[in-house]
């Protein structure tokens, strides 16, 4: 658009152009909408899952972002949200899809449609490796006990620690990375976790000797959550998967940023 702010509008050059616009007024080009862009709701503090790197986000979620936004022809947009604000956030259209990997369950799918399941998981322990036998069938070693177990808040490992084990040393933690600074220090005996993350922490702790205990626990799914309403963008997510893994490289990506699970 050419700039007049430079050019001395005296009141001849001023008539001039009125009568050169046929005496009408000269009309705005017509606002464009702006693209439509996909907000994704991710909470950055749960590696592989979704991390800072270098000030950027990184992880498995968001390279699964990057892949559906081109799926859908959409720019993306992360939108960096408490964990526990997660669901509030979608369902106040602050954010359109969560993409942090949330665990599929009843209570959460009462307010949120999941999309199909891309990875399975489950609840095991991470410990340091000169416990490994004393922790040899994973949780079951807990029961009747007064090992420190870690957890982190408001998550399934905290739930199930709260609910599955009597009288559990429980020690939460607000963050996975924190509880795992934990155990190296041997502040704590035990961590439970997402298996995923149990397993990228032990590849990347190598060096602490810790070690994933890989009996599951439970038996969990993975997805991601869209508005109740948003039945659109659920079909549309839902072919993205479906897709990407008949091809192959859904399978790819999880191994690329979670190989322990692969060993």
């Amino acid at each position: 658009m050419i700039r007049l702010s430079s050019l001395l509008l005296t009141p001849l050059f001023l008539i001039l152009l009125l009568f050169a616009g046929g005496c009408q007024p000269t009309s705005a080009p017509p606002v464009q909408p702006s693209e439509p862009t996909l907000r994704i709701g991710i909470s950055a503090n749960a590696p592989p899952f979704a991390f800072r790197q270098g000030g950027e986000i990184t992880g498995l979620e968001p390279a699964l972002a990057l892949k559906l936004g081109e799926y859908l022809d959409m720019p993306i947009q992360f939108v960096e949200v408490p964990w526990d604000q997660q669901i509030e956030f979608l369902n106040q259209g602050k954010t359109d899809i969560i993409m942090s990997g949330m665990t599929i369950t009843n209570t959460r799918s009462s307010v949120v449609d999941f999309s199909t399941p891309y990875m399975r998981s489950g609840q095991i322990l991470l410990v340091r490796m000169e416990d490994r036998l004393r922790f040899s069938t994973g949780v079951e070693s807990l029961l009747n006990t007064s090992y420190r177990i870690g957890t982190v808040a408001d998550t399934i490992s905290d739930y199930f620690v709260t609910t599955a084990i009597n009288g559990a040393n429980e020690v939460v933690f607000k963050t996975s990375q924190k509880a795992v600074e934990a155990l190296i220090k041997n502040d704590i005996d035990a961590f439970i976790y997402d298996a995923p993350i149990v397993c990228y922490y032990a590849a990347r702790h190598q060096n602490d000797k810790l070690i994933p205990i890989l009996t599951m626990a439970t038996e969990e799914y993975i997805g991601w959550a869209v508005k109740k309403s948003d039945n659109e963008l659920l079909a549309s997510v839902n072919a993205f998967l479906e897709s990407y893994q008949n091809k192959g490289q859904l399978q790819n990506e999880i191994k690329y940023w979670i190989p322990y699970l692969y060993r």
